[in-house]
């Protein structure tokens, strides 16, 4: 989680009407005290959204600098209620910003916590056994990061999950914030599958099933890098930037992930490769279909993908697992 140096001298950088801004340094509960005593003045005052927001950005930052956890959690909490409480536009506005970025802080913690869960097997169990619940705990870890299967098929792509939730930030329009959500997906999901990677194979299995658990922990990291770079690719492509640190940060797992669509780069290079437009079409279909409830729409979205960016594979799988959901032939 990023970590912000505290500020040094101004409140906050907006001007905030009927706060007294401090010239100086002033003490981190002085100035907690402050912006807890001018959001609560202020919250219901939709004319001065603004300001309020970029207070509450403020506050919950030094709440977090001052590792007060719970207090930093209660007002991200807050931030979004009071968001979607007044109905402010998700436009990248400061409104949708510190909803964004409360949406962004709330959820990483929990995706750390979950990264860090180890899958183990009961020692002594008879091999059948050992398999069927190593299986089960293989399916409970990857339904938190990526969601349920849509019928039993292994085949079906999951969908849903905390990885899902977390990608909901760029729904806000808030560009920074979408970038530092999608990197937070790609570390994370990059150290949960280096967690599946190390995990042992239950004893006493013969060498056919020991291959196939080495196969079900294979797979397994497949869909959870293959999901996380469907999100990452869609923010990148919103606005590819080889200047910003964020964006290259992106463009780095990326090149971690699929180094064959997005190879090396040159330290002072710029971005190389050409991102067509019918990519970036294909990929806000992909984003509109994950998103849609309505099935015949998903397949509608995931087929426009496809035609578009037919050498994509998730764009295949989604659409696949979509097309089998409603019963018909892929």
């Amino acid at each position: 989680m990023r970590r912000f140096a505290p500020a040094l001298v101004l409140l906050f950088s907006l001007a905030l009407p009927h706060v007294a801004v401090a010239q100086t340094a002033i003490g981190p509960g002085q100035e907690t005290a402050d912006l807890n005593d001018y959001i609560a003045k202020h919250e219901d005052d939709k004319g001065l959204g603004a300001a309020v927001a970029q207070a509450m950005q403020r506050l919950g930052r030094l709440e977090e600098e001052q590792k007060h956890e719970a207090a930093a959690a209660a007002l991200w909490k807050k931030a979004r209620h009071w968001f979607a409480k007044h109905h402010y536009a998700a436009n990248g506005g400061p409104e949708a910003q510190v909803a964004a970025e409360a949406t962004r802080r709330l959820l990483v913690p929990q995706f750390v916590v979950a990264a860090d869960l180890r899958v183990r097997t009961t020692p002594q169990l008879a091999p059948e056994a050992a398999i069927a619940e190593r299986t089960a705990e293989l399916d409970s870890f990857l339904t938190f990061f990526i969601g349920k299967r849509p019928n039993p098929s292994p085949d079906a792509v999951r969908a849903g999950g905390l990885l899902a939730e977390l990608d909901q930030v760029r729904s806000y329009g808030a560009l920074a914030e979408s970038r530092a959500a999608a990197n937070a997906i790609a570390e994370l999901a990059q150290h949960a599958a280096e967690q599946l990677a190390q995990l042992p194979i239950p004893e006493g299995l013969d060498a056919a099933q020991q291959t196939a658990q080495q196969a079900a922990v294979k797979l397994a990291i497949g869909e959870l890098e293959g999901r996380a770079f469907t999100a990452i690719e869609a923010v990148w492509l919103a606005k590819p930037d080889t200047k910003d640190p964020g964006a290259m940060a992106l463009r780095k797992h990326l090149t971690r992930l699929r180094p064959l669509r997005y190879p090396q780069l040159e330290e002072s290079a710029t971005d190389m490769v050409a991102v067509t437009d019918a990519q970036a079409k294909a990929s806000k279909f992909a984003t509109l279909g994950q998103a849609s409830k309505d099935l015949s729409l998903r397949i509608r979205y995931f087929q426009q993908a496809v035609k578009l960016d037919p050498q994509n594979a998730q764009y295949l799988l989604l659409l696949q697992a979509a097309q089998k959901e409603a019963g018909q032939t892929p």
